[in-house]
């Protein structure tokens, strides 16, 4: 079964005259988008079709497939109609099931708050579980935390969030239904995206405005505290006379520096003038882990800032799908693309005039646990697998 097929509330839904599926590393819930648009007059309206797409609510149960596929499960969250003299319309969108960890109060009407000797993916599936959410790990989350704490009125996203950075883990959703725990770019795309090649058309965006010189993150640990040794008070103890206290600039002392502050910077390299940005860290932090939140931050920032988005035909290629989070070679000579870039966002769109996927690529390091080394730099030498020549309109999925 090609194509993208609805169903709500388990029975089949045709009504639509285009329908879109969108996931986006930077959003946990992927999304999609149903319409039914009629250029009929008024007079004839409203017809069965419209009947049919007006009686979806929000609420609603969706299953989407592509291909055959199953790809998303989720919920109505927003249906829209309108008519006007010429058009009629009816817009409905929604989410998959993750889309209430993002919505919702971590806590909710539980009493734990708090969280102790868990590995991530224990505090995960605690936090997911009063949701119906699965949770699969597909890597090594290292040590448990001692204490996992959920902030008052903090979302689920939010409280699984904070703990997978400090673990340097990706949260994503596998969009039926599950949240899975992994790394970047385990897996590599069906196929090359190129140009001129099987891309039909290609925009980019390369923007410093939100990219700095330096980035600085700040926090407290609690190493001053746990040098301080225990003892009685000394009831008998007489105040020191003014003559006798030790004179001082009223500083700090460096085991109190280090006990009460930890500060962590990253440069990049490529903004040359001066622009600092300063963070402040969401929980307590020692030095390795503020430095590596800075580190993050200015990598993140610089991916954000060089982002292309290439639109090909159909769903996938070589009988699998295109998905996110999956290294693709790009050889794009217009953009001075000639590396692996990774997909980070895509949407599945089926109408009228056929079937597309738009796909938004980034530098790997966007979402990379350690350091960049040459993933932002251009392959040398590498032999262009076609001779160079005009934009190719007509070119299918491999």
């Amino acid at each position: 079964m090609s194509g993208i097929k609805v169903s709500i509330d388990d029975a089949p839904f045709t009504a639509w005259t285009s329908a879109e599926v969108s996931r986006d590393m930077e959003d946990l819930s992927g999304s999609f988008s149903i319409e039914l648009r009629d250029a009929r007059t008024t007079d004839a309206l409203p017809s069965s079709t419209f009947a049919a797409a007006r009686a979806v609510q929000p609420g609603m149960a969706v299953s989407i497939s592509v291909d055959g596929e199953p790809c998303l499960e989720g919920y109505v969250d927003n249906v829209s109609p309108s008519i006007s003299e010429g058009e009629a319309n009816v817009k409905i969108t929604g989410r998959d099931k993750t889309g209430d960890l993002v919505d919702c109060d971590a806590i909710g009407d539980g009493k734990v708050a708090e969280f102790k000797n868990v590995k991530l993916e224990d505090a995960v599936k605690r936090i997911a579980a009063p949701f119906g959410l699965s949770v699969k790990s597909e890597i090594d989350t290292g040590e448990p935390f001692q204490r996992y704490s959920l902030d008052l009125v903090e979302t689920a996203h939010s409280a699984i969030e904070k703990g997978a950075r400090s673990r340097h883990a990706l949260i994503l959703s596998d969009g039926i239904g599950g949240i899975v725990i992994t790394r970047t770019g385990a897996n590599r795309a069906p196929a090359s995206l190129t140009l001129p090649g099987n891309v039909l058309t290609a925009e980019g965006s390369f923007d410093h405005s939100g990219r700095y010189s330096k980035t600085i993150v700040r926090g407290q640990s609690e190493r001053a505290a746990k040098e301080r040794k225990g003892a009685k008070l000394d009831v008998t103890a007489e105040p020191i006379a003014v003559d006798d206290r030790e004179t001082t600039d009223g500083s700090a002392t460096e085991r109190e520096r280090k006990g009460t502050a930890a500060t962590g910077i990253a440069e990049d390299g490529e903004i040359k003038r001066y622009r600092p940005i300063a963070h402040l860290t969401r929980s307590k932090a020692d030095q390795v882990s503020a430095e590596d939140e800075a580190d993050w931050r200015m990598r993140t920032a610089r991916a954000k800032g060089e982002q292309i988005s290439y639109t090909v035909h159909g769903f996938g290629a070589g009988g699998r799908l295109w998905r996110v989070n999956e290294l693709v070679t790009v050889e794009d000579a217009f953009m001075g693309i000639n590396r692996d870039m990774l997909i980070s966002k895509l949407t599945m769109r089926e109408d009228d005039s056929g079937r597309t996927t738009a796909l938004t690529v980034t530098s790997p390091e966007a979402f990379d646990k350690g350091a960049t080394g040459s993933r932002r730099t251009n392959a040398p030498g590498r032999k262009r697998s076609r001779p160079s020549g005009t934009m190719d309109t007509t070119a299918e999925g491999l």
